[in-house]
């Protein structure tokens, strides 16, 4: 992956400066093994900050934001107003159909 590192390459690379999505609600846990991570600099240098909160709109940089399949739709189409952003969607599609196959949401764990 270029964008997304699992659990176990976020571990690895150390640190906690990472956006976490998590699979389903937040259950006040971090770092799942299941989960997927995004290093805040990625986010920020991809003004990532300007999709997901035009595209959600709860979301919190610093907290937990749930995410449903109908905010999930919204992030696809705005995301398509960036070419950086639509890479970075196109990465995390296949975990989050996954997800959607037992959940009714995810959840991005903020920095």
């Amino acid at each position: 992956m270029k964008y997304f590192l699992d659990e176990v390459q976020r571990k690895a690379a150390g640190g906690t400066c990472y956006f976490e999505f998590q699979k389903g609600k937040f259950r006040n846990k971090f770092w799942l093994k299941d989960s997927l991570c995004l290093h805040a600099d990625i986010f920020d240098s991809l003004n990532l900050y300007d999709l997901f909160s035009n595209s959600i709109e709860d979301f919190c940089y610093y907290a937990p934001t749930e995410v449903c399949k109908e905010q999930w739709e919204v992030l696809i189409a705005k995301s398509k107003e960036n070419e950086r952003w639509m890479d970075v969607i196109e990465e995390l599609t296949p975990w989050i159909e996954e997800c959607f196959t037992n959940h009714k949401c995810f959840t991005i764990c903020g920095i």
